[in-house]
């Protein structure tokens, strides 16, 4: 039986949510809400990439954990998705950027380079999203956020460490090509770190904090200083680097033991 299970939860998000819902803070604020629009169209890319294999794998238990992994994406996108309503409700526009988003998914990925190579930027978005999973569930992040936002990223996390490891099989079922596999993970990370900051970005700039210099601190601490991410990002992707790497060999059952959902 797969682990992977999939929750049907279904939020509802008052349009009295606060501007800033996360500490105030408009950069941690911005941050998140720049991932739930960016979530949408990526996960819709990820599931299109493992359906596509998904008749061609031979384990039944991969087969049964892609199909759970389908499931929880598809959840995600939606759930997400319900937030958009509140954002425009609050005056953000961000119609054009999902247009660069898209096309660069699904016109010039999805549509010019094989399936395998789309699998392998797969593993690699997958890669970063389970270290920012880990992240937000290890270090508490979201405990000073409102309670609705918190549980929506809170889940959200769960599930990518419930089924960090899905992708990388199903790329392994049809390709071990190391080299490859290195070149997802690069153009994978490259593509979530430019669209999450650009997104923030974008909402920064429609409410008039683009110059705040608080804004910069806040930016400089989460991603250098203070919480390091980016120094983490760094040191997880040479992990990826060994020839023996598999995701499933980090532990992360306390993580999810610990969430409440």
């Amino acid at each position: 039986m797969s682990k992977i299970e999939v929750r049907r939860l279904d939020f509802d998000f008052s349009q009295h949510i606060e501007r800033y819902w996360f500490e105030q803070s408009a950069f941690k604020t911005h941050l998140f809400n720049s991932f739930t629009i960016i979530v949408y169209d990526i996960e819709k890319y990820l599931i299109q990439n493992v359906n596509n294999r998904i008749n061609f794998i031979d384990d039944p238990q991969l087969k049964q954990d892609a199909q759970g992994f389908i499931g929880q994406e598809a959840q995600h996108s939606l759930q997400h998705q319900k937030f958009w309503d509140n954002l425009s409700f609050l005056g953000y526009k961000f119609d054009t950027y999902l247009i660069c988003l898209r096309f660069i998914h699904f016109q010039i990925l999805a549509r010019c380079m094989s399936p395998n190579f789309n699998l392998a930027v797969s593993v690699g978005i997958e890669h970063l999203t389970t270290l920012i999973a880990e992240f937000v569930l290890e270090n508490n992040f979201l405990a000073t956020a409102k309670p609705p936002l918190k549980q929506l990223f809170e889940w959200h996390a769960v599930e990518e460490l419930e089924h960090k490891a899905v992708v990388f099989d199903v790329l392994q079922s049809t390709t071990n090509n190391y080299l490859l596999r290195l070149l997802g993970m690069l153009i994978g990370h490259i593509l979530v770190f430019c669209f999450l900051n650009w997104g923030m970005v974008i909402l920064l700039y429609q409410d008039k904090k683009l110059l705040d210099k608080n804004v910069w601190q806040e930016f400089l601490e989460f991603w250098i200083t203070k919480d390091k991410l980016l120094y983490k990002i760094l040191l997880n992707a040479i992990d990826f680097c060994r020839l023996d790497f598999h995701p499933a060999q980090k532990d992360h059952l306390f993580l999810i033991e610990n969430v409440n959902l």
